[in-house]
């Protein structure tokens, strides 16, 4: 249920697993903004998956198909056993947020790769990921909302919207505005979206 949920971040721009999910999207349709340079293919320096950025269709937002290459039984860092990884494709919006680019993820709900079975499919959520872009020409950076970093913070208080543990991770059920002003209210700050070491290379 996991490695569905965060097949988004799946061994490519993070060193340690980190599941920050949303019920509602963070970014409305009147706040999304258009990067042409976001367009077109892009993979990790250490690995062949990749990402292909396509503008969607009728709208600012983009459909994201991410291709895994290699799968391991035990996670995405599993150096033993890798077996081919899937294709899946996503809802990208891209918004401004206190001067950042903000990029909201989620899966499309069709078309995607569903394990062969009824019961554990009916069990699965659609959700939304959130990270902090940087788009440097043929360089992009991902980085996303820590999970050991909003803990603490709703924990101590410094954080307050409305929010659940799951057993995987937080699932944060405010609505789009309170989200917003806290994405805003922390868009700078690096322990709240920590810089990823994996820089994202245009390939096409």
């Amino acid at each position: 249920m996991r490695a569905i949920k965060c097949l988004a971040i799946l061994a490519l721009t993070i060193g340690a697993l980190s599941c920050v999910w949303s019920l509602q999207p963070l970014f409305e349709e009147n706040d999304l903004v258009f990067e042409s340079g976001l367009v077109g293919t892009w993979k990790g320096a250490d690995n062949e998956n990749t990402w292909t950025f396509e503008k969607a269709q009728d709208s600012n937002e983009y459909a994201l198909v991410y291709r895994q290459a290699e799968f391991g039984p035990d996670g995405p860092f599993s150096e033993e056993k890798l077996v081919p990884g899937d294709t899946a494709r996503f809802q990208a919006r891209l918004g401004r947020l206190g001067g950042r680019l903000f990029l909201d993820l989620i899966p499309e709900d069709e078309g995607n790769p569903r394990v062969r079975n009824d019961l554990f499919n009916w069990h699965l959520i659609r959700a939304h990921t959130i990270c902090r872009i940087s788009l440097e020409k043929d360089e992009l950076r991902l980085d996303w909302l820590d999970e050991n970093w909003l803990g603490e913070a709703f924990k101590s208080g410094k954080v307050t919207i409305a929010h659940a543990r799951a057993e995987d991770g937080w699932v944060v059920t405010a609505p789009t505005k309170e989200l917003q002003q806290m994405v805003l209210k922390y868009a700078e700050d690096n322990d709240a979206f920590p810089p990823s070491e994996d820089i994202l290379l245009r390939v096409k």
